[in-house]
């Protein structure tokens, strides 16, 4: 599994000194309903880089990110937006799944592109 895309995120609550990364397990582009899925699972190591066995129970299950035009983001960066009192988007902003196929259609690295969406959701807690 060396060619597997690992992304080093925030030490979970309670234990800071273990290191947490999300490997991209999968990716899935479903053109006919406009989604992008990243299959994520977490492993978890020691500060020298050791995996760490006794966390195998919590690593089972895969997180999904799921990018679709529901979502609304900054055209400029990618970074999620979310409506204001009223239900209003920030002008200009656009959905998730468009920006991402525009972006991979000129030319932006889809690695890089994963890698932010793991510490974009990682900011939101989702890994937790």
């Amino acid at each position: 599994m060396e060619n597997i895309q690992r992304v080093e995120i925030s030490p979970s609550p309670g234990y800071p000194d273990v290191v947490r990364k999300i490997i991209i397990a999968g990716r899935n582009e479903d053109y006919l309903a406009k989604t992008v899925t990243l299959i994520c699972r977490i492993e978890h190591y020691d500060q020298h880089n050791n995996r760490l066995n006794a966390f195998a129970a919590i690593e089972r299950d895969p997180f999904l990110l799921v990018a679709d035009d529901t979502s609304k983001v900054d055209p400029l960066t990618g970074a999620l937006v979310f409506p204001d009192e009223n239900g209003n988007y920030p002008i200009g902003a656009t959905g998730q799944y468009t920006w991402l196929h525009a972006a991979v259609e000129s030319g932006v690295n889809p690695f890089s592109i994963a890698q932010g969406a793991v510490l974009e959701a990682d900011s939101y807690l989702r890994f937790t």
